[in-house]
C-alpha cells in the first residue's frame, strides 16, 4: 500500500483475509481499496463482513467505524443513483433510510459545508483546544507524549480535514486534467479553447499550487507526528499486564491507520500535481500558438 500498487495490495490482504477470515482490518482496508477502483459491490460486501465480526482491541475497532462509515455512504450513492434514474423509488429510499429525508438535509449540508471550507480554516477550528500534557506509563518513570499529539479526537479531526481537503483538490481541478493540455494533437483542437478557459485554467492552476503546498506541509507535520508519538508508546512499560506487549503494538498500529487514507489521498494529489506541471507548461504554449496562429 505504501508504494500504491493498489492490485498487489489487494491480493495480499486478500491472502491475509483467506488466512484469518476474522481479520477485520484487512476487510476494512480492501474494502477502501475496491472502493477506490470503483468496484462498489465488493466493498460493500467487504464492510458488510466487518460489521458481523467482534471488536477486540483498537485495530478492530478502527475497522468496524470506518467499515460502518463507507458502508452508509456507498449505500447512500447506490440509493441516491437508483433514485435519480427511477424517481418512483426516491420515496421508498427516504423511507427505508437508504437517503435522507428533507428535514436532515439541513444538518448534512452544514456537516459537508464544515469540510469544504480552506483547509486552513478548518485547521484552526481543530486545533482551537490547547494542547495538553498526555502521559502515559514507562520503564523509568512517566513518559510525556510530543505536545504536537493532543488527544484522538483531534487527531481524528485533523486527519478528516487532510483527506477531505486532497478528495476536494481531485475533483476541483478534473476539468484541466480533462481538457489533457500537453496532447492535444491538432490546431483546431487548439483554437477552440477560449481564452477566458485558459485564463481560468491559468488562475486555478495557480490555487492548485498554494492547496497543495499547504497540504503538503500539514501532512509532513502530522506524519512526523504520529512517529514521534510511536516512538513514545513503543517505549511503555505494561509489564503487570498479560498481553502489555499485544497492546502497545494495538496502539501504534491503530495510530498509523488513522493517516492510510490520507496517505493514499496524498499519493493521488502528487500524481495530479505532475499533471498540472504538465498542464502549466503546455497552456504557457497555447497561449502563443493562439495569439500568433489561430484566427
Amino acid at each position: 500500500m505504501k508504494k500504491d500498487d493498489v492490485n498487489r495490495a489487494a491480493s495480499d490482504l486478500s491472502e491475509a483475509i483467506g488466512l484469518e477470515p476474522d481479520f477485520a482490518a484487512a476487510l476494512t482496508k480492501r474494502g477502501l481499496l475496491e472502493e477506490r477502483r470503483n468496484d462498489l459491490r465488493s466493498a460493500r460486501a467487504d464492510f458488510a463482513a466487518v460489521l458481523k465480526l467482534p471488536t477486540t482491541n483498537s485495530l478492530s475497532a478502527w475497522a468496524h467505524a470506518m467499515a460502518r462509515e463507507r458502508l452508509a455512504a456507498t449505500e447512500a450513492a447506490a440509493a441516491k443513483s437508483a433514485a435519480a434514474s427511477n424517481p418512483a423509488t426516491e420515496a421508498a429510499a427516504v423511507k427505508s433510510g437508504a437517503i435522507s429525508n428533507p428535514a436532515s438535509k439541513a444538518s448534512d449540508r452544514a456537516t459537508s459545508e464544515f469540510w469544504r471550507r480552506p483547509l486552513a480554516q478548518v485547521l484552526q477550528e481543530c486545533n482551537a483546544k490547547p494542547p495538553q500534557s498526555i502521559k502515559l506509563p514507562g520503564a523509568k518513570g512517566a513518559i510525556e507524549l510530543n505536545r504536537c499529539y493532543r488527544g484522538r479526537e483531534h487527531l481524528s479531526c485533523i486527519v478528516a480535514a487532510l483527506l477531505a481537503e486532497a478528495n476536494s483538490i481531485k475533483q476541483d481541478y478534473a476539468d484541466i486534467v480533462s481538457v489533457d493540455y500537453p496532447n492535444l494533437k491538432t490546431l483546431d483542437s487548439i483554437c477552440q479553447i477560449t481564452p477566458d478557459r485558459l485564463t481560468e485554467h491559468s488562475k486555478a492552476l495557480q490555487t492548485f499550487r498554494e492547496r497543495w503546498v499547504l497540504l503538503r506541509k500539514e501532512y509532513a507535520a502530522r506524519l512526523e507526528c504520529t512517529n514521534s508519538v510511536e516512538e513514545s508508546l513503543r517505549n511503555m512499560n505494561l509489564a503487570d499486564m498479560s498481553y502489555g506487549a499485544d497492546l502497545v503494538k494495538s496502539m501504534v498500529e491503530s495510530f498509523r491507520a488513522e493517516l492510510t487514507q490520507v496517505s493514499m489521498a496524498q499519493k493521488d494529489v502528487l500524481n495530479l500535481d505532475d499533471q498540472m506541471n504538465a498542464a502549466e507548461k503546455a497552456i504557457e504554449n497555447i497561449i502563443q500558438i493562439r495569439s500568433g496562429v489561430c484566427r
